[in-house]
């Protein structure tokens, strides 16, 4: 193995265990009688499997891309360095409805990962369920299902740049 060569560690299972979905699901959220179903049109996970340290832009990365589509309403959740020591990037998490930004708390300390949850104006994200509340047009909807795909999560993997 070529000694310039970093290798980086395997993608981080923590994303699938804040968003434990599938290309292709089903999400349904409730609000007293009314349903919204939301589909994961979308669920690209990157990872850097190594990088030649003689290049000015290596790092081990990761993070993942998720849509989620309905309607009236595209939630995208862009979530990169999630808990990611390796990281030269820093982490990040964006969180957009229609294009326009959520305000996602900007703590990302070890009291709210104990928590197991992230919170915005918007929405509430829970280890173990992914999004479990949202407050959209004046109205809170719930989680309330998920309906699996046959579809497993396909990882995009590069070398650094």
């Amino acid at each position: 193995m070529n000694k310039d060569i970093i290798k980086c560690p395997e993608f981080n299972k923590s994303y699938s265990e804040w968003f434990p979905y599938n290309e292709g699901d089903i999400l349904t959220f409730k609000h007293s009688d009314s349903i919204q179903e939301y589909i994961v049109s979308t669920y690209n996970v990157r990872n850097t499997k190594s990088y030649n340290r003689n290049m000015k832009c290596g790092c081990c990365e990761d993070g993942i891309v998720i849509y989620l589509t309905q309607k009236r309403d595209t939630i995208k959740i862009d979530f990169n360095n999630f808990i990611n020591p390796n990281s030269c990037m820093g982490s990040r998490r964006f969180i957009s409805r229609n294009g326009k930004d959520i305000n996602v708390k900007a703590t990302q300390n070890q009291k709210e990962l104990d928590l197991n949850q992230i919170s915005s104006d918007s929405l509430i994200i829970e280890k173990s369920i992914g999004i479990k509340q949202l407050f959209w047009r004046g109205k809170l909807w719930k989680f309330e299902s998920i309906k699996k795909s046959k579809t497993d999560i396909k990882i995009i993997s590069n070398n650094g740049c």
